[in-house]
């Protein structure tokens, strides 16, 4: 089913230099989609293009995201020229601290690459789906999008707000026949988990913890088998699935064993 779904389409990619990004892009390669990477840097696109092998059905678009204008003045002539079918919204960015010691400028940079690039890509390539008749958009927040913990008050904040977003884009945007998704990941082993890691506080990294890391492989699979799949929240992975579970179910004892976690890291 999800090889049908993808084949032939063309899907837009932000973050798709490196991680669950480019995993994502690979599998959707072999599943005979084209793809078009997205990122700040038009270096790194060149390196994931020669590393996904296949040039004839994968396009680079270097933009920042965070920037409403530079999106619009990059997005809309591409689409004019390679019409597309769905978007990823997978750019992201994290800086963990404890918020007495955070720069305001982390809190400033999450929201308007996290949040705000996905805002922003949603205005840029909406309009172009709705005119087609239909699409599909997938939007990555974060397990951190719906459990709030140590050392995440600024990553928290712009996952917690593209879940938000996502499900009100959703009920705005089935009547045009485009499906909105949105995915909550837990720690996925990628270059930025390792920058991240150099940062985290040990309350953080004992919290965190609790749940496996997964493969960016593994995830970008369940991101586009629950995109076939119609699904509009994909949670990789069982122990995250039982994790958020929890955490919605069961709120209270899900704070007690977070913060049981934080005093044994102390």
């Amino acid at each position: 089913m999800s090889q049908a779904y993808f084949q032939g389409k063309h899907v837009l990619v932000t973050g798709g230099s490196s991680g669950i990004g480019l995993a994502v892009a690979r599998q959707l390669l072999g599943k005979g989609a084209t793809v078009t990477l997205l990122a700040r840097r038009t270096s790194v696109l060149e390196e994931a293009k020669a590393a996904l092998g296949a040039p004839d059905r994968t396009r680079l678009l270097a933009v920042d995201v965070s920037n409403d204008q530079a999106v619009a003045d990059a997005v809309g002539p591409h689409l004019a020229a390679h019409p597309c079918d769905m978007l990823i919204n997978n750019a992201g960015v994290v800086m963990p601290g404890r918020f007495l010691e955070l720069e305001y400028r982390h809190f400033r940079e999450m929201m308007d690459i996290n949040y705000f690039g996905t805002v922003h890509m949603c205005r840029a390539v909406l309009p172009h789906l709705v005119q087609r008749g239909g699409g599909h958009v997938l939007n990555v927040s974060s397990m951190a999008g719906t459990i709030g913990i140590y050392g995440y008050t600024a990553y928290a904040a712009s996952k917690f707000a593209i879940c938000g977003f996502s499900e009100a884009l959703r009920g705005e945007m089935w009547p045009h026949k485009i499906r909105v998704s949105v995915c909550l990941p837990p720690d996925t082993d990628t270059p930025q988990l390792v920058f991240e890691n150099q940062f985290k506080p040990a309350e953080t990294k004992a919290i965190a913890g609790n749940v496996k890391t997964m493969t960016a492989d593994a995830v970008a699979t369940s991101i586009l088998d629950g995109m076939a799949g119609g699904k509009y929240e994909i949670i990789p992975g069982l122990e995250g699935q039982v994790t958020v579970a929890a955490a919605r179910m069961l709120p209270g004892v899900t704070r007690w064993v977070c913060d049981q976690s934080q005093k044994k890291a102390k």
